[in-house]
This record gives C-alpha cells, sequence and structure tokens, in this order.
C-alpha cells in the first residue's frame, strides 16, 4: 500500500486478487529483466493483467522469457502472450504445440482472439475458450478485428453477442479491440471516441466483464467519467500505469473534481440494464417514465393512495385498485389504464393500487436492491425528485442514477427530457453514465411529437401527453421499498 495514498488522503487499494473491476491490462511490448522489476517493484498493486504484446514472446531468449513470466507468476500477477500469437498458431494447424509450450514457459492466461485469421469464426473461437481453459490457463476473449475496414463492418449486436458468447464459453473477460493505436471499435482511426457504439454497448452489457483498450490517456479519461473509477482499462502502457492510477483515485487534474467531496456522482443511464448497474453500485435510483407510468403513479398518490405496487406481469393484478397497459393500450379486466388524466377526478384515499405498464414498471423492480432507495420521478415533479434524491445522497453517501425507462429499449426523448429537468434542478452534480441529456425549451411539442406521445394520440390519449409534459405538478415523490411505493415528502421547500 502506498504510504502517501493511505496516511494523507486516507485512500486504499484492493488487492488485486479481490478486484472483480478496476483492472489495469497493462502491453508490455518488451521490456527486459530489470524494466519488469522495476515495474513491479513501483506499481504492482495497480496492475491485474500483463499481456506480452502481440507475437512478441516468440523473440525472447527461452531463459530470459521464462525468468521474466516467473517473477510476474511470484507477484501474483496474470501474464498472458497476444492473441494474434494463437491466431498465428490456428494459421498454421499447431495449437496443440502452442498450448503445450505456453504452458511449460509459465504463461497462466491466455488471450483468445479472431482479429485477423479469418478461419477463426465463432465456433472455432468457442473451441479454443473451451480448450485453454481445459487446460488450467485464465482465458480472456477479445472482440473485434484489428483492420479497421473489417471491424466497422461489426454492429453494437454483433458485439453484444460474441461477448455473451464468450462469457458464457468460459472466458473471464472480453477485450474490446482498439490495438495498441487505439484506432477501432469504440474508437475512430484519429482515436476518437465512438460514442454511439459505446452507448449502446455500455446499456447492453455488464461494463465489468469488459476490459477497454484505451492506450490514450484522453481515451481512459473519458472511460473513467462515463464509467467510473472502476473502468477496466487495456492495453495501457508500462510508462502509464501510475498515471491511469493517479486518473482513477482523482489524484490528476482531469479527474479531480470526479472526487471531491462535495459533488455528487450523477450517472445518466437507460433501461433496466441500466437499473441493474445502479443497483450494484448502491445508487439513489430516480426511475423516470415519462410518458406515463411515473406520471400515473405520482396521481394515485396525489389521490389519496396509501401505496402503488408496480407488477410485471397481467396475472398480478389484485388489488383494490388496478391499472395496466402494454404499447399505450389498455389491459382488459383492470379498472384504469396507465393513465393520469383517467384517475384525475377518482379518490384512492386508504387505497392500495397495483399498476404494470410496458416499461416503466419493470425499471422500478429491477432497480431496487435490498437497500438502494428508488424515488418516482419525471417532468411533473422534477425539483421535489431532484432535492430528495440529492438529499438521500448526501445523508447517506451515496451516488445518483436518473434511470430513463426509455421505449423498445432505446432512448425516448420524453425520459431523456425528464432525467434531464431532475438534472438541471441537482446542486453540483458530476455527470456520468451511458445516455445523453435532452434540453427541451417546448415541452409540449417534444412529448406530442415523440414516438410515444404519437402513440398515445393515436390510442385517444392525447391528454396525458400533455398532463405529463407539466413540469412541476407535484411538490413530492415516490419511494419504492422493494414491494410497493408510498409518499416520500408532502414538500421539499
Amino acid at each position: 500500500m502506498s504510504y502517501l495514498l493511505h496516511t494523507v488522503f486516507g485512500l486504499k487499494t484492493n488487492p488485486p486478487a479481490t478486484r472483480r473491476a478496476g483492472w489495469t491490462m497493462v502491453l508490455d511490448a518488451g521490456l527486459g529483466l530489470a524494466a519488469s522489476r522495476d515495474l513491479i517493484a513501483t506499481a504492482r498493486e495497480q496492475i491485474d493483467l500483463i499481456k506480452l504484446a502481440y507475437g512478441s514472446s516468440a523473440f525472447y531468449p527461452e531463459a530470459i522469457l521464462r525468468e521474466k513470466l516467473k517473477l510476474f507468476r511470484d507477484h501474483g500477477l496474470l501474464v498472458c502472450p497476444g492473441g494474434t500469437l494463437l491466431e498465428a498458431a490456428v494459421q498454421r494447424n499447431r495449437v496443440n504445440a502452442l498450448f503445450d509450450e505456453l504452458s511449460s514457459l509459465g504463461f497462466n492466461a491466455i488471450e483468445v482472439s479472431n482479429g485477423i485469421e479469418g478461419r477463426i469464426d465463432r465456433a472455432c473461437k468457442i473451441d479454443l475458450i473451451h480448450e485453454a481453459c481445459a487446460r488450467g490457463f485464465r482465458v480472456f476473449s477479445e472482440v473485434g478485428r484489428k483492420l479497421p475496414q473489417e471491424d466497422a463492418t461489426l454492429s453494437y449486436r454483433d458485439r453484444v453477442e460474441e461477448i455473451r458468447a464468450d462469457l458464457k464459453a468460459g472466458a473471464e473477460k472480453v477485450i474490446m479491440e482498439s490495438r495498441e493505436s487505439g484506432t477501432v471499435g469504440i474508437f475512430d482511426a484519429e482515436g476518437q471516441i465512438n460514442s454511439e457504439l459505446a452507448y449502446e454497448l455500455f446499456q447492453h452489457i455488464d461494463p465489468e466483464d469488459v476490459i477497454w483498450e484505451a492506450p490514450r490517456r484522453p481515451q481512459q479519461i473519458w472511460l473513467l467519467h462515463q464509467l467510473g473509477p472502476e473502468a477496466n482499462i487495456g492495453n495501457v502502457s508500462t510508462d502509464d500505469v501510475l498515471s491511469l492510477a493517479s486518473l482513477r483515485y482523482g489524484l490528476r487534474a482531469d479527474t479531480l473534481r470526479d472526487h471531491a467531496p462535495q459533488r455528487i456522482i450523477t450517472y445518466l443511464e437507460l433501461g433496466v440494464p441500466g437499473a441493474l448497474r445502479a443497483r450494484k453500485r448502491g445508487d439513489v435510483v430516480v426511475v423516470v417514465d415519462a410518458l406515463r407510468a411515473s406520471s400515473t403513479i405520482l396521481q394515485c398518490l396525489a389521490n389519496g393512495a396509501e401505496s402503488v405496487t408496480p407488477v410485471l406481469g397481467a396475472d398480478e393484478l389484485s388489488g383494490d385498485v388496478t391499472l395496466a397497459e402494454r404499447g399505450g393500450a389498455r389491459l382488459p379486466g383492470v379498472d384504469f389504464s396507465n393513465s393520469p388524466t383517467e384517475i384525475l377526478g377518482e379518490r384512492f384515499d386508504g387505497k392500495h393500487v397495483v399498476i404494470s405498464s410496458t416499461n416503466g414498471t419493470e425499471c422500478i423492480r429491477v432497480a431496487g436492491g435490498e437497500d438502494n432507495p428508488v424515488l418516482i420521478g419525471t417532468v411533473n415533479n422534477a425539483r421535489a425528485a431532484a432535492r430528495a434524491a440529492e438529499s438521500i445522497a448526501r445523508s447517506e453517501n451515496r451516488s445518483i442514477t436518473l434511470l430513463a425507462a426509455g421505449r423498445n429499449n432505446q432512448p425516448a426523448i420524453e425520459d431523456r427530457i425528464g432525467v434531464t429537468l431532475i438534472l438541471k434542478h441537482l446542486e453540483s452534480p458530476w455527470i456520468r453514465g451511458t445516455l445523453n441529456p435532452y434540453y427541451s425549451d417546448n415541452l409540449a411539442r417534444d412529448f406530442l411529437s415523440s414516438d410515444s406521445g404519437m402513440n398515445l394520440v393515436s390510442l385517444g390519449y392525447g391528454s396525458d401527453v400533455l398532463h405529463c409534459a407539466e413540469a412541476d405538478r407535484f411538490d413530492f415523490v415516490g419511494r419504492f421499498d422493494g414491494t410497493t411505493i408510498r409518499r416520500f415528502a408532502k414538500t421539499l421547500a
């Protein structure tokens, strides 16, 4: 443990052997023994995996390579050769010979990639992962292609499917290809972020399962801003290990404000994957389903309901009052649709309401962990939602997640507007996450012109759309306790 890190700043690092996230994968492009010893002496605690770059392992004198690998292993490090070495063995039908030799030399990990060798299709890659696992290696697969024109043909769905398949086959983590130059994958030819691809990946996989190759400092900073200090970052040069550690702990200017005690880290997330990440972090989660579940739940509470229970299936709709829809249309056999205007004149004093909606109720249920607070927010209570979330976050030392429920697993403009309005009322947020804000200068217009808004108008619920677009109708929020939602605060001045 670093003396200054612990004694002055009160910070400590988790031992590498216990780290699930916050990994640093170092790209060793040919360190000699003395330099390898220096790297261990100065930066051991910050390193999880060392990759001997490309096919460089083939060119070390055997005695030097064995001694180097033993040095790394003796200090508890994982060390693997670059995936291109295995691809070359596939090309030459020498896979078994390579595995035998790598084991004999002392490698304890393997990278399985299909970045350049055309013979490694999905089935072959899975077989290689299985074989490497069977031989006792820790396996790290890689997703992406070495040549930019080939990598560009992979959609985010292609990458997500491959990531999931590799993990299921036994890969411990998946490395997202960007090369040692940082110019493919989630980065373009100039090394700039391809944010559209990155956000899609963040939303459909657990970022903790992925090591994001990011050799350039601005790339590392961007990932840390988006995913926090627990981002797994790879292809870090041996000269930059401590630089990256400083970024992780807020000891460089680029991330110093991220760690300021008075600032609240605020994640902008989407849908069920975002809800899972927020729950894992233990955040205060504000669920925003602007059209219409959030508004309807708040209206039920305003009508005097004792509680509102969000459920997933129609078979769970049993209560004093039931509300439900799918795709905007009311389900048969319920008292009301998921419609705030339909219940405006109703009184629910002391009653227990049960509601099921297309997206919002699932997000609420998923976001609720054992102890993390879940609030119901939207345009109708943006100010109250911000103040309640901020109050809880400060008193319980938590981050905040503003969670857009979305539509068909895609960002919905109205939810982004609701998230953004709440965000504007937070005192000092430090924004991270996978969703871009949407600043509206005409709420009614933007709600009516959204996909959800137009669908509701076509179903005869135009008044709902206008109701949901009205800012700060309510001065309270609903709070979900894991089972039911109840009014949290009558007023938050």
